[in-house]
């Protein structure tokens, strides 16, 4: 009974945080103290204890780090700059803004950032030039998350994280290069189906970048540095992001208290509370109690399409990063022994994080709703609601049959 209420624990505090409008790791912490307390005998302390640190530090200092090339419009004109390279061409454009917001994610802002940053002008130019709202929104977002899950950005960080603590293991790369190929095959797959190809030829006006000032040339030095620093030196990427963040503060690259309004607390926060809450259930047998039901649901064919569907149809209501993974990840090690080690833990964990950052495009997730909030005045933003929900479940049935087929066929092991 106490494994049930603490399950249902988790399913209430989001219902919660979706029709109040309350952050979902606020309601998970009170839920934490009162569950562990009354209903666990757990003490105040250990349920502190539960608080992911590591991924708090580490998002925290790389946040703060490229809110910095945020403020002073060092993002900003590095994006203008690589448009204004394909001197208008429509179909370079498009193409240029899916590999644009893949890559400013990759090297550390993560998928919302860059999402942010990129759909206000990208929506702009596709609705002066007649180019397929739609389109535009679903290459960006698709391409922020193509580059989302990078071991040095934030969703990338939470993942890594969760899998050591979860004792999936490392998974390095692996997480990052299946999520972009799959990224990258379904996004040309809509690409031509929505005959963004058809465009060769086209062309339309775009402003040339204004040039780089002394603090955006000191900013992209130090995201140079960040890279090579973290993949070659092996720094920590939290340590590294304050570190920079300082020197960029001591040579008046940015303002500190500007920088520090900009980091995402509410996510941050969203996903230390939820794996508090995470970690109560845990000991209560919650996440033993569900890992059973899977195991009975599925078996070594069909747990990685179930996995996928579950986490990837939570995803169109829910937060990937502070809710999805958080729940479904610690699952994995005990699924995965149930089903004799057929599908190791992290074919599933990347399964998790994969299908779950797929259908974020939903209007319901974050990264739909920041599509609607760019659209340009005069768009019928509930057409096109429901078009990107439509899109978010094709979505879900592209990344469950194809991870499923990879996981048959033996790529991902």
């Amino acid at each position: 009974m106490i494994e049930i209420v603490s399950l249902l624990s988790i399913l209430i505090a989001i219902i919660i945080g979706i029709v109040k409008n309350i952050n979902v790791g606020f309601i998970a912490l009170v839920f934490a103290f009162f569950l562990g307390t009354l209903l666990g005998g757990l003490t105040p302390n250990t349920i502190i204890g539960f608080w992911p640190l590591n991924l708090f530090f580490t998002t925290v200092g790389i946040t703060l780090f490229f809110s910095i090339a945020k403020i002073n419009g060092t993002l900003e004109n590095l994006s203008t700059t690589i448009i204004y390279r394909s001197h208008g061409s429509k179909i370079k454009i498009q193409i240029i803004f899916f590999v644009l917001a893949m890559g400013l994610a990759s090297i550390g802002p993560g998928n919302i950032s860059a999402a942010a940053l990129l759909l206000p002008i990208g929506l702009a130019i596709a609705h002066k030039s007649q180019m397929s709202l739609l389109l535009m929104s679903v290459l960006i977002i698709q391409g922020s998350i193509a580059g989302g899950l990078s071991p040095i950005a934030p969703n990338g960080i939470v993942v890594l994280e969760l899998a050591r603590l979860n004792n999936v293991g490392e998974l390095g790369l692996s997480i990052y290069i299946l999520n972009m190929i799959s990224i990258i095959i379904f996004s040309l797959i809509f690409f031509i189906a929505m005959k963004g190809h058809k465009m060769n030829g086209q062309k339309t006006e775009v402003r040339p970048p204004l040039p780089f000032t002394y603090q955006q040339k000191l900013t992209l030095l130090s995201i140079v540095i960040l890279i090579l620093w973290v993949i070659i030196g092996k720094v920590h990427v939290g340590f590294a992001g304050f570190t920079l963040a300082v020197a960029l503060f001591f040579l008046k690259a940015g303002k500190q208290q500007q920088a520090i309004q900009q980091v995402p607390w509410t996510t941050i926060l969203q996903i230390c509370g939820a794996a508090v809450l995470i970690g109560v259930v845990g000991e209560l047998g919650g996440i033993q109690m569900m890992s059973d039901f899977l195991a009975k649901i599925t078996n070594s064919q069909t747990a990685v399409p179930i996995m996928a569907i579950l986490s990837g149809a939570m995803a169109t209501f829910a937060s990937a990063v502070g809710v999805v993974m958080p729940t479904l990840i610690p699952t994995t090690v005990k699924l995965s022994e149930s089903l004799n080690s057929t599908v190791s833990p992290g074919v599933l964990t990347m399964t998790i994080a994969v299908a779950s950052h797929m259908t974020t495009m939903s209007p319901l997730s974050v990264m739909g709703a920041l599509a609607l909030g760019s659209m340009p005045t005069g768009v019928d933003e509930k057409k096109l609601f429901k078009k990107m929900y439509i899109v978010a479940f094709i979505a879900l049935a592209f990344v469950s049959v194809f991870l499923g087929l990879l996981h048959l066929l033996g790529l991902i092991k």
